[in-house]
């Protein structure tokens, strides 16, 4: 049967990817080279990697969760439970943000909190009457604060559902005993988030720990704050760090110590999970979700939700936007613009600055092949698990689900790996350095989501449907071209072109597997700011804003606007990584 094959091929590759990166560990040196070592974990011990590398990994991660917290909790209460005015447009805008690259937010913010040209050290400095104030972001907590505005809105949308579906009875009930209203949002309506409070802040601390592009962007490169994510992408390679050599096994043991914070947290995720009755509010009588009537507050509220989107999008953009208008860096001044021009605008100077066509050409193949073959699998997966009576179908659904929780940057390494090797013994297939890497790296990143979207899709269709078409003379093929396929369209449109406008954001795994032959618009922009042409490379960006959001148009005419109806509707936890 077809789908099994497939499902066997992706539980195969996955599993095999796995095994590859703990292999690594245990290798002298290449991994087409013969022995054995534990020197590889023994230089976990290293005073470097235990006194510099874990407490920022650790700083990092636990800050990105209270930056995360500080900002979507109220969020989330105030766009779901609350009369708050526009706040179906706040709910489209937090999706938008979402498809923002990460990086691109941390150029903008190095721009924003600069010591020499910064706004928000001139604003301090103003303030309290300094000429220099010395604040950066290149330290633990600087990334922290970045990472916790791009993650904010999938922390929001991991806390809507259970949000919306709280009792207001309950807190009416508090209220009746004489507890205030920031009383009953204390002990009532938090208690009973605990497990999407908690759910959301594990789900935020894995992505943050295996999260390169913003660590690496303030400060990481250059050694100066050093995590796991961007020690495992610079032993690998060190032209664009401070290494000096190449070590593979490192970088396994970087990539497993990664993963396991991952896995623990989620060990203590399911056993909260294991008692979710105790968090049920939803029964059989009379439950009715009711809006909170902000009254003389609607203004504070509003402010705070603009406080957001200001921080996260409109400063940063702005700053890019004012920087790609020179050919270097000016201080914000009417002098300095009359001055701006739109050069870095230029086709010609811009495809330079780009490294070209090619870069153009693989990302349009790039976002054609990705969501192709994220569809064909997840399709096929769903099949088995929702189809079939196979006894390890539950086993193949986890095991799809675990590049979900595995860093993909841990995936490109192992994929890089294999590209090595393939190089080594099979000459005629040519992996290294190909476009092809990064659709596979793309693919298997977001598959776990799209399997979600198709499991859910083909739950809703009855086999009765097919099984009539079987027995007009259809086969199983046949029957699923013309009778399940139409059915669910509109889900497989969604999933495919939201995986599109993921894989145009993303920018960590194709910059790991980037090589000559198969440069993508994400690298080019990322690799324009390191070499120091912040002008181009800012208006690079900017070219890259607006193309996505001509995507998202473009998604939103194919899909009649349910794109962003269904993503915020939940779905936003699954793939924003």
């Amino acid at each position: 049967m077809v789908p099994a094959a497939v499902a066997w091929v992706v539980v195969g590759a996955i599993c095999l990817l796995l095994l590859v990166i703990l292999y690594m560990t245990f290798v002298p040196r290449l991994p087409t080279e013969p022995g054995f070592t534990l020197q590889h974990w023994q230089g976990v011990v290293r005073p470097f990697v235990i006194e510099r590398v874990l407490p920022n990994t650790a700083i990092v991660g636990v800050g990105t969760v209270i930056v995360t917290l500080f900002f979507a909790a109220p969020l989330a209460w105030l766009l779901n439970r609350t009369n708050l005015p526009a706040r179906h447009l706040f709910l489209t805008l937090m999706a938008l943000v979402v498809l923002i690259p990460g990086f691109i937010q941390a150029m903008g913010w190095l721009v924003l909190v600069n010591e020499r040209i910064g706004l928000v050290n001139k604003i301090i400095g103003a303030l309290i009457n300094q000429e220099t104030v010395h604040l950066n972001l290149s330290n633990a907590f600087g990334m922290a604060w970045v990472l916790g505005l791009a993650a904010t809105p999938t922390m929001l949308f991991l806390l809507s559902g259970p949000m919306r579906m709280l009792d207001p009875s309950l807190e009416e009930a508090a209220s009746t005993s004489g507890a205030n209203r920031w009383q009953s949002f204390r002990r009532v309506t938090m208690p009973l988030m605990r497990p999407a409070l908690l759910g959301g802040a594990i789900y935020v601390f894995m992505g943050a720990v295996s999260w390169f592009e913003i660590p690496a962007m303030l400060g990481a490169t250059g050694g100066q704050t050093p995590v796991l994510a961007t020690e495992l992408f610079y032993s690998v390679q060190p032209n664009s760090g401070q290494a000096s050599t190449i070590s593979y096994g490192a970088a396994g043991v970087y990539g497993v110590m990664i993963a396991i914070p991952s896995l623990v947290a989620l060990y203590f995720y399911y056993r909260v999970l294991a008692q979710g009755q105790r968090y049920a509010v939803v029964g059989g009588k009379g439950f009715q979700p009711r809006e909170v009537d902000l009254g003389k507050a609607k203004p504070l509220a509003l402010g705070f939700v603009g406080l957001y989107l200001t921080l996260a999008v409109v400063l940063p953009v702005i700053v890019l936007v004012w920087l790609s208008l020179f050919p270097y860096v000016q201080v914000p001044s009417a002098e300095a613009l009359s001055k701006a021009s739109l050069r870095n605008y230029d086709v010609q100077f811009w495809l330079a600055t780009i490294g070209g066509f090619d870069a153009v050409r693989n990302t349009v193949i790039l976002l054609i092949l990705a969501p192709m073959l994220v569809l064909f699998f997840a399709v096929n997966m769903s099949l088995i698990v929702v189809r079939s009576k196979l006894r390890v179908r539950r086993l193949m659904d986890n095991v799809a689900m675990l590049p979900h929780a595995i860093p993909g940057l841990a995936f490109a390494f192992a994929l890089f790996i294999v590209a090595l090797m393939a190089d080594r013994w099979l000459p005629w297939l040519p992996l290294a350095g190909s476009l092809a890497l990064i659709i596979i790296a793309n693919t298997l990143n977001h598959l776990p989501y799209s399997t979600r979207v198709t499991n859910a899709a083909l739950l809703q269709v009855s086999q009765e449907l097919e099984e009539q078409a079987r027995v007009a003379g259809a086969g199983p093929i046949e029957a699923l071209r013309r009778v399940v396929v139409p059915l669910v369209r509109p889900s497989l449109v969604f999933a495919g072109l939201w995986t599109a406008l993921l894989t145009f954001r993303e920018v960590t795994m194709a910059l790991f597997l980037a090589g000559p032959r198969n440069p993508v618009l994400s690298v080019a922009v990322w690799r324009s700011w390191q070499q120091g042409s912040l002008g181009p490379a800012a208006a690079a960006a900017v070219v890259m804003l607006v193309l996505i959001a001509f995507l998202l148009l473009l998604a939103l005419l194919a899909t009649k606007g349910r794109l962003l109806q269904q993503r915020h509707g939940g779905a936003a936890a699954a793939s924003s990584r």
